[in-house]
């Protein structure tokens, strides 16, 4: 089998935008760099963008990681479920001297600024919803 296809909406103003995007596994296939915002089809396309904030609700024991897209991925959080229990985890880092988690490297080889998602030990019927505020980089 395959991992699900993901629900996705994503809002963009050309400067701010926000992504909508939710899964649910009828078995264990784990993404691997599953496409959660491809910045080439925001128009106009920014050449990478800043993560302001990050809303994940993990229903399951899952592990996942957001990542910039590049040869080597860029991790930018990672978040662990527990089998149990239902976790919202909310990540805000728009309270500092640069507000917001921009790509280390935008220079680095194979990098396209796009935003990923890798998940490690799900389960059927596992679930994860997140809500990502990202802006412009400048």
């Amino acid at each position: 089998m395959a991992a699900p296809t993901p629900t996705t909406t994503v809002n963009w103003d050309g400067i701010r935008g926000a992504v909508r995007f939710r899964a649910v596994w009828a078995d264990v296939t784990n993404y691997s760099d599953q496409s959660v915002v491809d910045i080439s089809t925001l128009a106009p396309a920014p050449a990478s963008i800043k993560i302001r904030s990050i809303d994940i609700i993990l229903n399951g024991d899952i592990g996942a990681t957001l990542e910039f897209d590049a040869t080597t991925d860029q991790d930018i959080d990672n978040f662990t479920g527990q089998s149990d229990v239902t976790y919202q985890l909310l990540r805000d880092y728009t309270d500092g001297p640069n507000a917001g988690i921009t790509p280390a490297d935008t220079a680095a080889a194979g990098f396209t600024g796009d935003l990923f998602i890798t998940t490690t030990n799900v389960a059927s019927g596992d679930e994860l919803n997140a809500y990502i505020v990202f802006e412009k980089s400048s």
